[in-house]
């Protein structure tokens, strides 16, 4: 009875084992799913169920093992078993750290990337990382999109939602004067550039919450879509790319406090932004909008209109 209780216990440790293999191996799988699933087409699925399977034939070994009345080498095998699910368990999670570095190295290329876009103003030379910011404290106040949100790739859309600007001339972007009609056009050109770009590379998923940033609920943004076929991501991004200006000094005025940046975007709920959102937007804690804006604002600098529409 000893061996069988030991087989058991052997059994159901290596299903749990196999479990936490399991759950590990989704984190990992969690950012690039799409891309892998266009790699193996069905075979990722098969690959998750026999997972699944595995955690299962566990259960079903442990019960096998108490009704037969395991044997000695009942217990030798449930052993062997229990080393294998802890070698898989360990194989995962090295893969998963390998993953989690070489994606720290791909962040901090694009942090200077995009730092080097920024820095082409003054006033702007943290903006991008603020809007990151902020994205990443808007999506803990949307726990009801969080299903269809995947907060990595939302993040990156975040950092990178100026990259388009990288074509746009310097002088261009610190004119203090009033853009003109053509001058404006190119401005507006830094989005669809910015998906453009990322099309050509890795991140091409999220090109199109890049170029879309800029629209408006109403159908008056960049490219007249209205609220229905305007991505979500681009909608969450907008409203923090909107805060983010709105607390920076422009040549025309200066920055605004938190609370009268509410009230704008609050006041734009249904016109520019989607009302949804700036529910959620409006349960982000006080204190830690600010500690964000604070860390972003750039030090008595002259301050340039990164947009000329906020």
């Amino acid at each position: 009875m000893l061996i069988t209780i030991l087989c058991c216990l052997l059994l159901v440790s290596g299903g749990a084992v196999m479990a936490a293999a399991t759950v590990k191996y989704h984190s990992l799988l969690a950012y690039y799913r799409q891309e892998i699933y266009e790699e193996l087409g069905r075979g990722y699925y098969v690959n998750l169920s026999l997972l699944y399977i595995f955690v299962f034939g566990f259960i079903i070994a442990a019960v096998d093992a108490f009704l037969r009345n395991a044997a000695l080498y009942h217990l030798f095998v449930s052993l062997a078993v229990l080393l294998a699910s802890v070698y898989v368990l360990f194989s995962v999670r090295a893969q998963a750290r390998t993953a989690a570095l070489l994606r720290e190295k791909v962040l901090e290329a694009i942090r200077a990337f995009v730092y080097t876009i920024d820095t082409k103003d003054h006033a702007f030379k943290n903006h991008s990382k603020h809007v990151y910011d902020i994205v990443s404290l808007f999506y803990e106040a949307l726990p009801e999109y969080r299903c269809i949100l995947n907060r990595e790739k939302l993040l990156d859309a975040a950092i990178l939602h100026d990259i388009g600007k990288i074509n746009i001339s310097q002088e261009l972007l610190t004119k203090r004067e009033r853009l003109s009609t053509e001058e404006w056009e190119q401005i507006k050109t830094h989005a669809r550039q910015g998906r453009d770009m990322l099309n050509e590379t890795s991140f091409r998923e999220i090109g199109d919450w890049v170029m879309y940033h800029h629209e408006r609920v109403d159908g008056n943004g960049y490219y007249g879509l209205l609220s229905e076929d305007i991505p979500l991501e681009s909608k969450i991004i907008a409203i923090a790319d909107s805060y983010s200006a709105l607390c920076s000094d422009r040549a025309w005025r200066k920055r605004k406090s938190h609370e009268e940046s509410i009230a704008v975007i609050t006041a734009e709920a249904g016109g520019q932004f989607d009302p949804r959102l700036v529910e959620c937007f409006l349960r982000i804690d006080r204190a830690a909008l600010i500690k964000a804006t604070e860390r972003a604002r750039v030090p008595e600098g002259i301050a340039g209109d990164y947009s000329r529409q906020d």
